[in-house]
């Protein structure tokens, strides 16, 4: 038998002592060269970008650590990571508590249920741009049902849209409706999992349906309550669409009172065509992401039931 040959034999053997790892590797081949080439190469490339001054229409010049410095003495910056955690830290928790409340509502067995949980999970699959031109309708001064509601109880219009005060929790509220339906299927489906004997066994001991939900209900879907609140918390951050759309000036909002990071981040880049401020700022929100996420996964042994 010739080298040749005893190569190619021991090729065989080896691809047929590992058929199963080769096929499940060619499977998962597509999703790992999607990840390299849209999330990978493209955060590297970022980076690299950051470091330098560039126009789109022009080379890029390295300028170092200019923009890192730009960073933190720009006020633009600042006011849109603040505008952030509102956007953030009130709207995620709002959510999580409301979805957790509809989901066990529509954890009935009532007539008619299948069809409020479809109508709850409409906004998650229809258009930003849609929401948020019904929205602005509804926080309309003159003409927005919001407004005639409250001028019906004998109080005054707000104008939602352009005052600083409200424009931001405006946008706060429609971001809350717009992703309760997904949160509300995560419960859902949590709740459904829980068995009917320990529910049973905690009536059966005495327990009052506070103690049903804080005890038994609570624990049992915990890790579900950490998933929405990880994902929750990743999508906020990241908010654009609803703010974008919502908009009524190029600057986000009346004085900068809806920049959020993720609109600054398209107004440097795209609007200004200052691509390596943009990158430095999407740096900025990656590694803000990467701290919230790690200190949810390092908490979550306080509250998310059989963890070790």
């Amino acid at each position: 038998m010739s080298k040749f040959q005893r190569v190619f034999s021991g090729v065989r053997t080896w691809v047929a002592r590992h058929r199963e790892q080769l096929w499940a590797y060619l499977f998962i081949a597509p999703g790992i060269l999607t990840f390299l080439v849209f999330n990978l190469f493209s955060t590297l490339a970022s980076v690299g970008i950051s470091f330098t001054d560039w126009r789109l229409l022009k080379p890029p010049n390295f300028v170092g650590l200019a923009n890192y410095q730009r960073l933190f003495a720009d006020p633009v910056f600042s006011k849109a990571l603040v505008n952030t955690g509102i956007y953030t830290f009130v709207g995620v928790p709002v959510g999580v508590f409301l979805a957790l409340l509809l989901a066990m509502a529509l954890n009935q067995q009532i007539k008619g249920i299948t069809f409020f949980r479809v109508a709850y999970y409409m906004p998650v699959i229809s258009a930003s741009v849609a929401i948020a031109m019904v929205w602005m309708w509804i926080f309309s001064r003159d003409y927005g049902i919001l407004n005639y509601l409250i001028r019906s109880l004998g109080g005054t219009s707000v104008d939602w849209l352009n005052n600083t005060k409200t424009v931001l929790l405006a946008a706060t509220i429609v971001s809350i409706w717009k992703d309760l339906g997904f949160k509300v299927i995560i419960f859902l489906a949590a709740l459904q999992d829980i068995p009917e004997d320990l529910m049973d066994a905690a009536k059966i001991d005495g327990a009052r349906w506070w103690q049903q939900f804080t005890r038994v209900v609570v624990p049992l879907i915990s890790p579900a309550i950490l998933y929405v609140t990880i994902t929750g918390f990743i999508g906020a951050v990241q908010g654009f669409d609803i703010v974008y759309n919502m908009r009524f000036d190029h600057d986000g909002g009346p004085a900068r009172a809806t920049t959020t990071l993720a609109f600054y981040i398209w107004e440097m880049g795209f609007s200004n065509l200052r691509m390596g401020y943009a990158a430095t700022l999407a740096i900025a929100l990656f590694l803000i992401i990467l701290l919230i996420t790690f200190i949810q996964w390092r908490l979550r042994k306080r509250f998310v039931y059989a963890e070790v």
